[in-house]
């Protein structure tokens, strides 16, 4: 098992590797702070503010992940760029379509899902579809 992660880990370019290694602290730091706003937001009696506060604390994780994203695709050579601009674009498009193929079902009184769901199943659609589209093009250009 060690073997295949190390064969894996060697077949990343430079740039994705760096991009990795800078990504796992935010990514610990991100799960941290959900889990103080799981519980936080559990809680009776907490001030709005506070509230406030620790629902968006994770939001900058996610932008510290996306600056050190940015920081990759400027390192990354044409092809790895073109993969990566490809799955973002093909991710985008998938998940614009379903969303407003959503409002309208839900608009028409078709569906009735909860507004946490819809916001939830849209971003697990956005990372599925970025992810697979990724997978396909690196097999495709490879």
């Amino acid at each position: 098992m060690i073997a295949l992660l190390r064969r894996r880990w060697q077949a990343l370019s430079p740039a994705l590797r760096r991009y990795h290694r800078a990504s796992a602290l935010p990514c610990v730091v991100f799960v941290a702070l959900a889990a103080v706003h799981e519980a936080v937001s559990r809680q009776p009696g907490v001030s709005a503010s506070l509230r406030l506060v620790v629902a968006l604390a994770p939001v900058a994780c996610l932008a510290w992940l996306f600056t050190l994203y940015l920081r990759f695709l400027r390192d990354c050579d044409e092809l790895e760029r073109r993969i990566e601009l490809g799955a973002l674009a093909w991710a985008a498009g998938i998940v614009l379509h379903v969303c407003m193929a959503c409002m309208l079902l839900l608009d028409a009184g078709v569906a009735s899902w909860q507004a946490k769901d819809v916001a939830a199943g849209a971003a697990l659609l956005t990372l599925l579809s970025y992810a697979l589209v990724r997978a396909r093009l690196h097999r495709r250009y490879a």
